[in-house]
């Protein structure tokens, strides 16, 4: 059975740009052969789309829960780097 899931992120184009800049390296690193889930980012405008699919719902799980905190902690470093830019002016 093949299981999916689909996350998107919307936000203003730069830093939908800069998260997904910091994450597709996530993505690229991984072995073919030795994935279980596999994982595709789309960016357009303003809206990161993360397709999470495979044939195991635990693994796919186990995925989503990866992939949603990476975006998570990209967005939560975007704000800091905006604050600390702030500050500095």
């Amino acid at each position: 059975m093949k299981i999916e899931a689909e996350f998107v992120l919307e936000d203003d184009e730069e830093i939908v740009k800069t998260i997904y800049e910091s994450i597709r390296e996530e993505r690229e690193d991984r072995v073919e052969d030795k994935r279980r889930s596999y994982v595709n980012l789309a960016i357009g405008a303003n809206r990161l789309c993360v397709y999470i699919h495979g044939e195991d719902i635990v693994r796919v799980r186990a995925a989503a829960n990866s992939w949603l905190r990476l975006l998570k902690v990209a967005e939560e470093m975007v704000e800091v780097v905006k604050e600390c830019e702030l500050r500095g002016s």
